[in-house]
């Protein structure tokens, strides 16, 4: 099985990660210091082996097989690309997108930083036009380069947008929630999980 079944946050929705840093190619100076792929049950042993064999299957010839037939055997509504991790190769996300079309009546959402790459740019476009992805841009203060005028909504840590209503205690999952892979034309505001907020706040202290 290479998909994940719910967490605390997501509730019952499935979803697949990869191992962090290794697949981030948009990764910033908060991601190194700040990533929560980095803490809690993420860096054990057999989470961090899990991640390591999804990324090898994404190589393989037969990953979108695999995943589209576990993503229907799930029957949810909506599933969660990348918890953690991130889409690192143009090839990568043409599977991504062959897996979406493949399963219209299913809605992808999740967040990438993997907007700030020049190679990855036009194909992670084309991904999150699709109609059945809800796909935000990530970002955060220790990097000014915004995607400004592109197409692209924002998934934000402290910064603008609407602020998250499971973190806010106003919804219990974002199953219950919905807005994320309901609502296109939205940006959402995560709180910092953990770490010095006055650090963050203060990007130059990163340099």
């Amino acid at each position: 099985m290479l998909i994940s079944r719910g967490n605390l946050k997501l509730g019952v929705l499935p979803s697949f990660s990869l191992p962090v840093m290794t697949t981030c190619p948009g990764k910033t100076p908060f991601c190194d210091r700040y990533c929560y792929g980095l803490k809690g049950n993420f860096i054990l042993v057999n989470v961090k082996e899990a991640n390591d064999r999804r990324l090898d299957a994404t190589l393989k010839g037969d990953f979108v097989e695999i995943i589209v037939g576990e993503i229907r055997k799930a029957k949810s509504p909506a599933f969660r690309i990348h918890v953690i991790g991130d889409f690192y190769s143009v090839e990568y996300i043409e599977k991504w997108i062959d897996i979406t079309e493949q399963l219209p009546a299913v809605v992808f959402f999740g967040s990438t930083r993997s907007w700030r790459c020049d190679f990855l740019a036009e194909a992670m476009k084309r991904f999150r036009d699709l109609e059945n992805v809800y796909l935000r841009a990530s970002v955060d203060l220790t990097d000014t380069t915004k995607p400004d005028g592109c197409g692209w909504r924002l998934w934000s840590v402290e910064g603008e947008g609407m602020n998250c209503p499971h973190d806010v205690g106003k919804a219990e999952s974002c199953f219950a929630c919905k807005r994320c892979w309901t609502t296109k034309e939205l940006d959402v505001n995560f709180k910092l999980r953990w770490g010095n907020q006055a650090e963050y706040v203060t990007p130059s202290l990163f340099n």
